[in-house]
């Protein structure tokens, strides 16, 4: 008998020692329930991404959490809490009962301590593992105290649909912040934990109605509330936020979490985007009503992009007319999904050309021409079906002929086009220069709308190319911010040829041919713009740029289906416009110039010739020229009687 009450002895006081055992510290820790917030450049949330608990959650303070939320858990869970010293014996005992007469366990009687040692250790349901989960309880009131213990209860008890911590479902359920809930509001969340599924609000809100009203009966009996708060509390409607409302702009947070590594996400609280999410609910909106009138053209998706010029940032950024419509391919990424885009590469090709010694009035061949294309000839034609005989530079570019562009690209090289192109940034044209051929200023390659609104901005920055700038901020699980990618700037073209280029493809009187006076490319201020269509009218493009903004447009099917004869201008073409007007509307800025650089002339010449203008010439023009470049020969195909000179600069 002694040897066996000395051992019981021993026993006794072990387990009295290991209540004493310190537990490890990151079991506490935040940092593996902290979910990832996208936010767009004003701080609107656009996601929470699931964190490692598969849940969102946003951790918070006990200092920073209302004595209503405090005061209806406490009502809810565990009036006794700060009784008890970590087990409420009475609590259990009565469990016990339960479970004893239903002959399993559906009652256990856990107090809030115990329910923080089950959210962390997740031990199995059954007797021994709940002594287990007691003896844990009684060790943890020991390790913390009473606000810390409440503090990991709120921060990490779920509230359904994949929300861990009050915290988060106050923003989730309502919109708000915790200290804007109101009563009635903290008691229909302190209702939740206990059956996440069972009182999901948004499939049994009466359910999760009724057990607010108990909780707050509970809060009136116990005083921690006045009868005149109570009655009040009822009274209140709730008004509970539609749950997609944290999927905002579903393609650019998948195109942001792309650009983040698993590893890098458990170490990130919250990203500060470039998105203007205002802007971009206008700019879905005209997207999705434009995709609705073009149903009879066959149209049924489309995609655009917006970035600001001189920092690169990605404002606007949508990848469908309606990400959730499965029959249309919703899901697809209209933004990053390669497409053949026909003639929108032309201007690259002429400012190549321009760069090796050609100006906007050298007079190309628009003729008839055999070209072969993976051993197969074929000859091109414009879009109008004509030829056009010879035609300067500057109208073969704004009437995008195709024969031109070929004709120009066999004097600068398919190589040359293709490397430059890859500076550019179209990494998506990774074969040989061989295997493009002579069309790959014709869009036979596949390219992004990312790819070639990064190239256009590049003309519109005067030939600096930068990569899209996505974060303004980021930040870890301690609030601190974390450094940013560096984004280099590269010169591609001179200021003189971007110039050029964008001078032209701002040039409505020079598009008139092609797409006629009236076009809704034609906007109240200088736009540079350049459409493109696919072979068999697969892809429509209209791409283009003021000194401030970029905005690229694609539509057409993800399904590859063709459209009904859609061209960039009739396709494409009206949401571009639209979405210009929106922006500079938003800006409200008087006067919108491309910036003239040095080093540029204008002179007369003729518009046959591309010569020198005399008196005789029928309507002499003028034309830009790099200095240095401008015709020296004096127009010999019109019957000359002087020669008209004014080599002036442009500026």
């Amino acid at each position: 008998m002694k040897i066996f009450g000395s051992l019981l002895g021993i026993i006794f006081l072990l387990s009295g020692i290991t209540l004493y055992i310190p537990f490890p510290q990151e079991a506490f820790k935040p940092a593996p329930i902290i979910s990832l917030r996208i936010l767009d450049r004003n701080g609107i949330l656009l996601r929470e991404v699931l964190s490692d608990e598969e849940g969102r959650s946003r951790w918070v303070s006990f200092e920073d959490i209302p004595q209503e939320i405090i005061l209806a858990t406490l009502a809810a869970e565990d009036s006794h809490f700060y009784e008890h010293i970590g087990v409420d014996l009475k609590a259990t005992l009565r469990a016990i009962i339960q479970n004893i007469r239903a002959g399993k366990i559906i009652s256990g009687g856990s107090t809030i301590t115990q329910q923080v040692v089950k959210n962390i250790y997740h031990f199995p349901r059954n007797w021994f593992w709940k002594i287990v989960e007691m003896w844990y309880a009684l060790r943890l009131e020991i390790s913390l105290s009473k606000e810390e213990i409440l503090t990991q209860y709120l921060n990490r008890l779920s509230y359904g649909n994949q929300i861990f911590g009050v915290n988060a479902a106050s923003w989730f359920y309502f919109d708000k912040p915790l200290s804007h809930l109101s009563l009635a509001e903290a008691a229909f969340l302190a209702g939740l934990p206990r059956g996440p599924s069972i009182y999901n609000p948004y499939q049994h809100f009466s359910r999760a109605k009724k057990r607010q009203r108990e909780i707050l009966r509970r809060m009136l009996n116990k005083k921690m509330i006045t009868e005149k708060e109570y009655k009040r509390a009822l009274k209140e409607p709730l008004k509970l936020v539609d749950p997609q409302i944290a999927f905002r702009s579903p393609h650019f947070c998948n195109f942001i979490l792309a650009k983040i590594s698993l590893k890098d996400r458990q170490n990130i609280c919250s990203i500060r985007t470039t998105l203007d999410f205002q802007l971009q609910k206008d700019i879905e909106a005209l997207l999705k009503s434009y995709v609705r009138s073009l149903k009879e053209w066959e149209i049924t998706n489309a995609a655009a992009l917006v970035m600001d010029n001189e920092s690169g940032e990605i404002l606007s950024f949508v990848g469908s007319a309606d990400f959730f419509d499965s029959s249309h391919q919703g899901q697809v990424n209209g933004v990053t999904s390669l497409r053949q885009p026909g003639s929108t590469l032309k201007p690259f090709t002429y400012a190549l050309a321009i760069d090796q010694g050609m100006t906007a009035a050298t007079l190309i061949e628009d003729t008839q021409i055999h070209i072969r294309v993976g051993g197969v000839e074929y000859l091109p034609k414009n879009y109008d079906g004509k030829f056009h005989g010879l035609v300067r530079l500057r109208e073969a570019l704004a009437c995008s002929y195709n024969v031109s562009a070929i004709r120009v690209l066999e004097k600068i090289g398919v190589d040359s086009l293709l490397r430059k192109l890859k500076e550019l940034g179209f990494t998506s044209l990774n074969r040989e220069a061989n295997y493009y051929g002579l069309g790959l200023t014709l869009g036979n390659g596949e390219v992004t709308l990312l790819e070639l609104v990064r190239a256009y901005s590049t003309l519109a920055r005067g030939g600096i190319f930068k990569r899209e700038k996505l974060f303004l901020e980021i930040k870890d699980i301690r609030g601190k911010r974390k450094p940013l990618p560096d984004l280099p700037s590269v010169r591609v073209f001179s200021p003189q040829v971007s110039y050029i280029i964008t001078n032209i493809l701002a040039d409505r009187d020079a598009r008139i041919p092609a797409f006629g006076e009236d076009s809704c490319l034609n906007l109240p201020f200088p736009c540079a713009v350049k459409t493109g269509t696919s072979g068999n009218f697969r892809d429509n493009w209209t791409i283009g740029y003021t000194p401030h903004y970029t905005v690229g447009v694609w539509v057409g099917n993800f399904d590859g289906k063709p459209m009904k004869n859609v061209s960039g201008i009739s396709g494409a073409g009206p949401l571009f416009r639209d979405i210009m007007l929106l922006l500079e509307k938003k800006e409200k800025r008087e006067k919108i110039h491309f910036p003239i650089p040095e080093e540029l002339v204008k002179v007369y010449i003729c518009p046959r010739s591309g010569m020198l203008a005399t008196s005789s010439c029928p309507g002499k023009i003028k034309e830009i020229f790099i200095k240095g470049t401008e015709p020296e020969k004096v127009c010999n195909l019109c019957s000359c009687s002087f020669f008209v000179k004014d080599n002036s600069s442009l500026k």
